[in-house]
């Protein structure tokens, strides 16, 4: 139920996980740094980030079965899979933006 939620959730916002980091974020690196390969990565990263925000009520739910099945604290097992979903994310909001405007 939790997964649904958040899936319905991500079309009414999608300018907050998606627009954001592109013009907001991407705006402000671009003025800051002159490598357009850190600025993709900051959009990537951010863009990921935020993303993952709405999965995690779902990633605390496996976090909290794996706490239990393995005796190690929630923190750090929500830690690593957040961490972990947010790279994910990142890659494949890259690659999107990547290919988007490619053509």
């Amino acid at each position: 139920m939790l997964l649904i939620m958040a899936i319905v959730l991500l079309i009414p916002t999608f300018f907050l996980w998606a627009g954001a980091p592109f013009f907001i974020i991407g705006g402000l690196v671009e003025n800051l740094i002159s490598s357009q390969v850190l600025v993709f990565i900051s959009i990537s990263l951010s863009g990921g980030f935020l993303f993952s925000l709405y999965f995690l009520p779902f990633l605390y739910k496996i976090a909290k079965q794996l706490a239990n099945i393995t005796q190690i604290g929630v923190g750090n097992f929500l830690l690593r899979i957040h961490t972990t979903f947010i790279f994910i994310c990142s890659v494949v909001y890259g690659i999107t933006i990547y290919v988007i405007f490619q053509y």
